[in-house]
């Protein structure tokens, strides 16, 4: 949602911003998805179906590159076969929800397909568009290119093609990149960067979400190294070792179905199918059987649970809610840390606390004072279920490291009661409030905070009640039983 925003912004304004008639901004980094999206929306598509209809292209191009680097005859039965197999990973609910996470993993697949057949200049052009899809493509790019030039027999002829068609337009749109947005480095990098690490490298989390990923690349890829031994080595070192350090050094914030790791399992795929042409029919099967046991084993239920969060996760009543904000006849101005769907249908002039998209909070976390300054209409935040919407006697005055908690902390004390109201509104879809047998307002919820003195304050309040919010004093009172019963 927050792409489609900046599509949208791009498509009728003519501007990459957050909100219509904002400052530059660069939230959305797939920079040639977003200019993919904008242009669909020019021409009257709408960005849900055509986000959807892009990716079940690139899942079955996906396929197809895949049989083809196999050495394997394409058939109906062979490209459905492996679609369905890549679609039984958590990263689908991903590219539901209109990430590009196929369309990148298709020109990854393609990039490895052309550097293995030695076509130096169409993986220069694989390698620019990888890139501008998304810019961290460059850590898998740069080895692969790298290991291209080393083993081409004309090095200099080589060369020449990546610096005419990779190097030169590369810098050419980083260069503008940076005059457009007077930033060197997108505002995602920056807050992604600002994070805790093991001994100064590893952001554990990351780690973590990366691990099932690993161990199921180690267990399908066993089978291989002992039959033929895992070359070419560089589809290794450039698809699986580089880029997973550069993710372990990253805060993966909004890593729905943990999509950054996508290339994990599609590197396994590749790896296999490099091998194929060369590996007896037993062998293969044991491949198989391996994959389908390790993926039981391993993605079965995170592949379970990302299906319940995307069912669960439908957010119907917010949408309803920022469309109603949106047919009020002044707009306002919201702080939210729910930075898609409340400003896309409500077009109202939108901070970004946690900074993605607001550059003043990339560059800094966002102090109590900050949201005192901005006295924006509404404050919408989103605690951890084990946080509270009311100031606690524990609490500092204000906190400075970047984390969640922190986060909606600082909000909740620039909000002070005797500025704001607050109300309280289910988080997610009604099916999930039922099924976690929460009342209204109880439980994983959203607190709103309204601006007693803002001209806009009864719409707001009119709308949060037309669609189940809860306001004072029964807001006030279902927090001081959530605080009673996490203490």
């Amino acid at each position: 949602m927050i792409l489609f925003a900046y599509s949208r912004n791009l498509a009728v304004h003519g501007a990459i911003t957050f909100f219509a008639g904002g400052p530059h901004a660069e939230g959305a980094t797939d920079f040639a998805w977003m200019a993919l999206v904008a242009g669909a929306m020019r021409v009257g598509l709408d960005p849900h179906w055509f986000s959807a209809v892009i990716n079940v292209g690139s899942l079955l191009g996906l396929a197809l590159v895949l049989l083809r680097l196999g050495r394997v005859r394409i058939s109906m039965l062979r490209v459905l076969t492996i679609a369905g197999s890549a679609a039984l990973f958590p990263q689908i609910f991903a590219a539901a929800t209109g990430f590009a996470v196929l369309p990148d993993a298709l020109l990854l697949a393609l990039l490895v397909l052309l550097v293995t057949d030695g076509r130096v200049t169409w993986a220069s052009l694989a390698s620019l568009a990888l890139c501008l899809f998304r810019p961290d493509g460059v850590v898998f790019v740069l080895p692969l290119l790298g290991y291209m030039l080393v083993s081409s027999k004309d090095r200099a002829r080589s060369f020449g093609k990546v610096a005419g068609i990779f190097l030169a337009p590369g810098t050419l749109y980083f260069a503008w990149r940076v005059h457009y947005f007077g930033e060197l480095f997108p505002l995602p990098f920056l807050v992604k960067s600002d994070a805790q690490r093991v001994f100064g490298l590893v952001v554990a989390h990351s780690m973590q979400q990366s691990l099932k990923y690993l161990l199921f690349d180690m267990a399908v890829l066993l089978p291989v190294a002992l039959v033929r031994g895992l070359r070419p080595r560089y589809v290794f070192v450039s698809l699986i070792a580089v880029p997973t350090a550069f993710y372990w050094m990253m805060r993966l914030d909004q890593n729905i179905g943990d999509r950054f790791f996508y290339y994990l399992p599609l590197a396994a795929a590749l790896l296999i199918a490099v091998h194929w042409g060369q590996t007896p029919l037993s062998s293969r099967r044991t491949f198989l059987w391996v994959g389908v046991g390790a993926w039981l084993l391993l993605i079965a239920m995170p592949f379970y649970r990302e299906l319940r969060t995307f069912r669960d996760m439908q957010f119907n009543e917010t949408k309803s809610i920022a469309q109603a904000l949106n047919a009020m006849p002044e707009h306002g101005t919201i702080i939210t840390t729910e930075a898609g769907f409340l400003p896309y249908y409500s077009g109202w002039m939108t901070y970004d606390p946690w900074g993605l998209n607001t550059p003043e909070f990339a560059h800094r976390f966002i102090q109590p004072p900050d949201v005192e300054r901005l006295r924006a209409d509404v404050i919408v935040a989103h605690p951890d279920q084990a946080e509270s919407c009311l100031i606690q006697p524990v609490w500092q005055s204000q906190y400075g490291s970047r984390t969640w908690p922190n986060l909606t902390r600082n909000l909740v004390i620039g909000a002070r009661d005797s500025r704001y109201e607050l109300w309280l509104i289910s988080y997610g879809s009604e099916f999930y409030r039922q099924r976690r047998r929460w009342h209204y307002g109880e439980g994983d919820r959203e607190c709103w905070f309204l601006l007693r003195d803002s001209p806009r304050y009864s719409g707001i309040a009119e709308a949060l009640r037309r669609y189940h919010g809860v306001g004072p004093p029964e807001s006030i009172r279902l927090e001081e039983e959530h605080v009673a019963i996490r203490n």
